[in-house]
């Protein structure tokens, strides 16, 4: 993939910046330090993987948002892949935007494609792997610095591994923390001190469990006495229920005798409760009625016979349509009459001089027309004599010929003879046109004056100015103004006769009402709305009183009826008035009472009535059989307190031994150590598991390339140094060889050359990937520690890899692009461009 161009819409202190980039091989950015080329070499890796915006976290600074506070913040790149095609990358973040990563919208050859469609050429990296590999920058050169020699040998072994910086600390980690679990001599850490509390609790549980089995011995004689117990228990409870068994009996001999006294006041008797109950809601309803005919008989007093109106508030109450016709009419007239009036202001205004004939009659208007059509019809400038100098110009080129042909006569002869003769012809002719021109301009002159007078005459008898009349138009106006008159007079009309009509009615209306009121509809829409509302009162009023007198002779009929009814029920209970019925009423109650007593009495005795029955004849009994329980009482309790002494006893021995719970918790105890131990124990073998197969797997990531890019990291790094380092040893340590076969260890090398040796083995990682993963390589100020030789050097190492890679370098050296002299891309410091 070739980077073809850069397009910066915000991003930085950058804003609408694009670069094209010259070359498809080396690229140079030249600028001073703060130029904004850190922040380009930041835009390239975050157009292509995200950006970050404080949520992600990166090894050095990138979060880019645009200094000017503009939206949005990205912008484009446009990629060249081997095959021709063009893929452009356009990224863009707005305030608001759900994602922080931005949105990534892929192009190729001018048309939308998904995203896969490009990633799957670069093998799908990730924003990390890009910055680990194709990345040189100053950051990248201090990690390097701070690495002891472990560390330095496993970063440059596990080189192009995915995440492999990521994957060595993880790996770190997880070490250590399996050494924080458990150490096979140590006494502090957790899996340690949970070994040693194991041991104990187990030899603390053999105790208990000896304890336990003379505990279970005192269990078990505790438990026959404890059956000896309640077996007295049960006897002493049955003993004692027939002991309160006998003293309710004695309780209840009472009520049984007042059972008895009860039963001996019973009486039959014959009520019919239902008939009761009928006839009270019966009385109920006949004093109602009695009340209703009452009140019914004062409403018909308050009403005397009512006359529902006459025959004229009628006949004005029917004129209200007609009263609400003539006002919809008299609306629309007043319309039409400022319709009518608008429109004949708008004919005067279009036709100002319309004023002027408007009061002429018929005879003057024939006169108007007939003056009008005698006028001349053509202006004065029209009739002026078409004077163009003929004359003049005739006598003019008669005299031009005269003399030419006096010339010629000498020096041609005939010639000049000819054009004399031609030339007095044409000046006599001239003489006599001008002449006749003359008489002609003076008769123009007295027929223009004499138009004058007759359209100056026109003006002052008809005040209208013929040059611009247009009488035809006029006339037509007048007549569609004066059809407006009589449209008008029209409406004025009906108008005064929906006003005579008004008047008429409204005597009509003031004369039964007996007061006079304002002619307008309004007034007299609501002096009708007054009589028909008087008319409605006294319909109302009549139809009340009917309906009065009708309900009267209902209700009085209901009442016989019901009075009736109630007769028939007295019969039937052999009483003669309601006083009696409820006297009837009353010794009914009291039975129902002592029946109600005496069933309750039987209810509460129900379980013992036959017993009782037998107490009441023989009172004697009780006596005897409540001196017998209590003997039998007291000799069972001496036996149950000799019995709980014995359990008490054998209690307090068994508190003495260690009991089941005891041996439980031990066990419950010895149970979560042992949980807690397998819980750790799994964490330590996980930490240690995963430790290992970090590894393992970064193992396998590298052996098959490694030596491959240890070949040509030495071919880098002997024309890095000129040929002062000639070979590269990785074992236990990392080691050069000088060119006069001396080694030296890493620490000893200058930090110039440290970093040499770790850019040539970087570089030959991207030579190796350079099939599958082909993408620019940024360096961004990685020289700021070689001096002028080793800057020298570079140009040579550039140009090789950059027949692989592109190559884009940023720097502030301007010796470094003197060497490789290219064209360079300027900055220019605290400019936005370049």
């Amino acid at each position: 993939m070739k980077l073809k161009k850069i397009k910066i819409v915000n991003f930085g202190q950058f804003s609408n910046l694009t670069f094209d980039l010259p070359s498809s091989r080396l690229n140079v950015f030249f600028g001073a330090n703060e130029a904004g080329k850190s922040t380009v070499v930041a835009f390239i890796k975050q157009i292509m993987f995200g950006f970050y915006l404080r949520s992600n976290s990166s090894p050095f600074f990138e979060d880019y948002r645009p200094l000017a506070h503009v939206s949005p913040m990205g912008g484009s790149l446009f990629f060249e892949d081997t095959t021709g095609s063009n893929y452009e990358l356009e990224r863009l973040w707005a305030k608001g935007d759900k994602t922080k990563l931005g949105i990534l919208t892929v192009k190729k050859d001018g048309q939308t494609v998904p995203q896969n469609l490009f990633f799957d050429q670069i093998k799908n990296i990730d924003g990390a792997f890009y910055a680990d590999s194709f990345i040189f920058n100053q950051e990248m050169l201090n990690q390097v610095n701070s690495l002891n020699q472990a560390d330095l040998l496993e970063r440059i072994y596990y080189l192009g591994a995915s995440d492999s910086n990521r994957l060595l600390d993880v790996r770190d980690d997880f070490a250590k923390d399996a050494g924080r679990l458990f150490k096979k001599t140590g006494k502090k850490p957790e899996l340690n001190q949970l070994l040693k509390e194991l041991k104990d609790k187990r030899a603390n549980l053999a105790d208990v469990e000896l304890q336990f089995k003379k505990y279970e011995e005192f269990s078990s004689d505790l438990q026959n006495k404890g059956a000896q117990l309640k077996q007295k228990h049960a006897e002493l409870v049955k003993l004692q229920k027939k002991q309160n068994k006998l003293a309710t009996l004695q309780q209840e001999l009472q009520s049984y005798k007042q059972l008895e006294v009860l039963e001996n006041k019973k009486k039959p008797i014959n009520f019919d409760s239902k008939n009761y109950q009928q006839a009270q809601m019966l009385i109920g309803q006949i004093q109602n009625l009695q009340k209703n005919i009452s009140s019914l008989e004062q409403k018909i007093k308050h009403f005397s016979e009512i006359s529902v109106g006459d025959a004229d508030a009628k006949r004005v109450v029917q004129k209200k349509s007609e009263l609400l016709q003539w006002q919809s009419e008299y609306k629309a007239c007043m319309q039409r009459a400022e319709q009518i009036e608008d429109e004949e202001k708008q004919l005067l205004a279009i036709t100002p001089d319309l004023q002027k004939v408007i009061n002429l009659n018929p005879t003057q208007i024939n006169d108007l027309r007939a003056e009008y059509q005698n006028l001349p019809k053509e202006t004065a400038s029209s009739k002026k004599a078409n004077n163009n100098n003929l004359g003049k110009i005739l006598l003019l080129t008669g005299g031009l010929l005269s003399v030419l042909g006096l010339i010629l006569l000498f020096s041609s002869g005939a010639q000049g003879l000819i054009a004399l003769i031609v030339g007095i012809i044409i000046f006599c002719a001239g003489f006599y046109k001008q002449k006749a021109e003359q008489k002609q301009r003076e008769l123009f002159t007295k027929q223009i004056n004499s138009d004058k007078e007759r359209l100056l005459n026109f003006k002052k008898k008809y005040g209208l100015d013929p040059d611009n009349l247009d009488l035809n138009n006029l006339l037509n106006q007048l007549n569609q103004y004066r059809s407006k008159e009589t449209a008008k007079n029209s409406n004025d009309k009906q108008m005064k006769e929906i006003n005579s009509n008004m008047l008429g009615l409204a005597r009509v209306i003031e004369n039964l009402l007996n007061k006079s009121i304002n002619h307008n509809f309004t007034d007299l829409l609501n002096a009708i709305n007054e009589i028909e509302s008087e008319l409605d009162e006294k319909r109302q009023r009549a139809e009340q009183r009917e309906n009065l007198k009708s309900n009267l002779i209902e209700t009085k009929q209901n009442l016989k009826e019901l009075e009736l009814k109630l007769n028939t029920l007295l019969a039937q209970a052999n009483v003669k008035t309601m006083d009696e019925y409820n006297d009837s009423y009353q010794m009914y109650l009291n039975q129902a009472k002592l029946d109600t007593q005496i069933d309750a009495l039987k209810s509460s005795l129900e379980d013992h009535l036959d017993e009782l029955q037998d107490l009441s004849k023989n009172p004697t009994t009780v006596k005897d059989r409540e001196k017998q329980l209590d003997e039998k009482i007291s000799s069972v309790e001496e036996t149950v307190d000799d019995l709980q002494k014995r359990v008490a006893a054998s209690q307090v021995q068994m508190n003495n031994l260690s009991d089941s719970t005891a041996m439980f918790e031990a066990k419950q105890d010895l149970a979560n150590t042992e949980t807690q131990f397998e819980n750790v124990s799994k964490d330590y073998l996980a930490d240690l598991f995963t430790s290992k197969w970090v590894g393992r797997a970064l193992d396998l990531a590298s052996n098959e390339r490694f030596p491959k890019m240890l070949k040509s990291a030495k071919e880098y790094l002997q024309l890095l140094t000129s040929g002062r380092y000639t070979d590269i040893q990785i074992d236990k340590k990392i080691t050069v060889t000088r060119f006069d076969g001396k080694e030296r260890a890493v620490k000893y090398l200058s930090r110039g050359t440290a970093e040499q040796l770790y850019f040539a083995l970087k570089l030959a990682f991207v030579e190796q990937v350079r099939k599958q993963i082909n993408l620019p390589i940024l360096i961004d100020d990685s020289f700021v520690n070689f001096d002028d030789k080793r800057v020298g050097l570079i140009d040579q190492l550039l140009k090789k890899i950059s027949k692989y890679n592109q190559v884009l370098i940023f720097t502030a050296q301007s010796n470094l692009v003197d060497k490789l002299q290219v064209k360079t891309l300027t900055f220019t410091k605290g400019n936005q461009n370049v």
